[in-house]
C-alpha cells in the first residue's frame, strides 16, 4: 500500500503517520510520534497535508485533538475532481495554443497496458463532432486486447457522447466478424480478399498512431505516435485513397 499511497502524491511522512493511524486507530499525536520516533512538529504538518487531502479527520475530545482516518471514498473524489480540474486546464491552454505553429512529437509506447492507455487518452482528447479513421488487418486481434479491462466499452460510450465518427477499413475479416468490432456511429469498408497484417495505423486528431498487436499476453505490442502535420496529412491521402478502392 506504502507505493500507491506514494503514486497518489503523499509524502513519506504523512504515509508513515497514515499507516501508523490505520495501525493505531483513532489517536491523538503522542501516540503516533512515540511509534514513529518522529518529531512533534514534522507529525503535525504531515497531519495537516492528510487532513487537507480528504483522508484524515480532525476532532476534539477533553480539550486534545484527535485525529482518525477519513472515509477512503475520499480518496477517488479527490482524483475525480483534479481530473475536472485537469481537463479544464487543459482546454484553456489548448485555447491558448490556437494558431500557434507545433513542433513534432514520437512516442512509444510498448505493451497492451500502455496502448489501452493510450486509447483512453485519444478518446478525452478527441473534439466532440470529430473523426477517427482507421485501417486494420488485425481487428479481432485489437478488440481482444481492449475488452479485457473495458477499454473498448468505456471507448465506444465517450465517443457516442461526443458524437465522434470513425471510418474503418478492414482487411482479413468479412462482414460478420466486422460487427463485433464495430464502433458506435461509424461506417467501414473492406479491402480486396487476401490483404493480410497484424498492423494497424489511425488517424485521430492532430497525430497518427501505427500499431503492431503482438500476440500473447500483448507485452510485445507496440505503438508509434507521431504528431507532424505534413506527416498526417500524407496518411490521410493514403486513407482517403484506400477508402475509394475499398468496398462497403
Amino acid at each position: 500500500m506504502e507505493n500507491e499511497l506514494k503514486q497518489l502524491g503523499l509524502t513519506p511522512n504523512e504515509i508513515k503517520i497514515y499507516n501508523a493511524l490505520l495501525e493505531l486507530g483513532e489517536n491523538t499525536v503522542g501516540p503516533l510520534i512515540k511509534k514513529l520516533g518522529m518529531h512533534r512538529q514534522v507529525a503535525y504538518d504531515a497531519l495537516d497535508g492528510l487532513e487537507n487531502k480528504k483522508m484524515v479527520l480532525k476532532t476534539t475530545k477533553n480539550n486534545r485533538l484527535v485525529f482518525r482516518i477519513a472515509n477512503p471514498q475520499n480518496i477517488l473524489d479527490n482524483i475525480r475532481q483534479q481530473e475536472v480540474v485537469a481537463k479544464n486546464l487543459m482546454e484553456e491552454i489548448n485555447a491558448k495554443l490556437v494558431g500557434q505553429k507545433k513542433g513534432q512529437e514520437i512516442r512509444i509506447y510498448e505493451g497492451a497496458k500502455a496502448y489501452r492507455e493510450l486509447i483512453m487518452r485519444k478518446d478525452d482528447l478527441m473534439p466532440i463532432n470529430s473523426e477517427y479513421l482507421v485501417v486494420t488487418g488485425a481487428a479481432m486481434r485489437f478488440k481482444e486486447l481492449m475488452q479485457k479491462s473495458g477499454v473498448f466499452e468505456r471507448s465506444n460510450r465517450i465517443r457516442t457522447k461526443k458524437n465522434i465518427k470513425t471510418r474503418l477499413i478492414f482487411g482479413n475479416i468479412g462482414s460478420e466478424e466486422a460487427k463485433l468490432v464495430k464502433r458506435a456511429n461509424s461506417e467501414y469498408r473492406f479491402l480486396p480478399e487476401g490483404y493480410s497484417s497484424p498492423t494497424s495505423f489511425d488517424i485521430w486528431h492532430d497525430s497518427i498512431t501505427l500499431n503492431s498487436y503482438g500476440t500473447g499476453s500483448g507485452e510485445d505490442m507496440f505503438c508509434i505516435e507521431i504528431k507532424n502535420e505534413d506527416f498526417r496529412k500524407s496518411y490521410l491521402s493514403y486513407f482517403d485513397l484506400l477508402w475509394k478502392m475499398a468496398k462497403k
